[in-house]
């Protein structure tokens, strides 16, 4: 649990703050990752090692329950974080994964992948957030929990895959 929150205070202090991991190697297998939220969008982008090196986040409400309900919105805020971002690092950021709520309907996937590709990423792999959690926090077996701002749920993971997920969708309430 110490290994998990270290990983998650580092990864918040990067985005809030908009510092970068001092020496870091911006030209060897940068990872990015796009998570379009209910209350926010969040890029993220991690060295070779998995190693946050900075990241963005803007408060948005242009996704509701996994659903993008303003798609030039989403485009407009994924642009703007990706280019506040290569300002930042000095460096064209190309190719990025993104995360999807466990449970919609591949219609909805294409729209969110179709938001990252707007906004000038090469989409690289759509992943379930409970997966990508699951990856990030060295979980093999064992349960997430995702309390997000627009639903809550529980995915239930064996050798890494989830075997089971119930999300309830909140609106946005928490």
């Amino acid at each position: 649990m110490e290994s998990a929150n270290a990983i998650i205070k580092d990864m918040e202090t990067k985005i809030l703050s908009e510092e970068i991991e001092p020496n870091c190697d911006l030209t060897a297998g940068l990872k990015v990752g796009v998570d379009l939220g209910t209350s926010n969008i969040v890029i993220i982008v991690l060295d070779k090692n998995n190693k946050p090196i900075t990241g963005a986040m803007e408060s948005a409400k242009v996704v509701r329950d996994g659903i993008v309900v303003d798609f030039i919105g989403a485009v407009k805020i994924v642009s703007r974080l990706k280019a506040k971002i290569e300002q930042r690092l000095g460096i064209r950021l190309e190719q990025a994964a993104t995360a999807i709520p466990p449970g919609i309907i591949n219609g909805n996937i294409k729209v969110i992948k179709n938001v990252v590709e707007a906004a000038g990423f090469t989409v690289t792999n759509v992943v379930e957030e409970p997966v990508a959690a699951a990856r990030v926090l060295g979980i093999q077996e064992g349960a997430v929990v995702d309390i997000g701002g627009g639903t809550t749920g529980i995915s239930v993971l064996k050798d890494g895959e989830v075997l089971y997920s119930v999300d309830e969708p909140t609106g946005g309430l928490t």
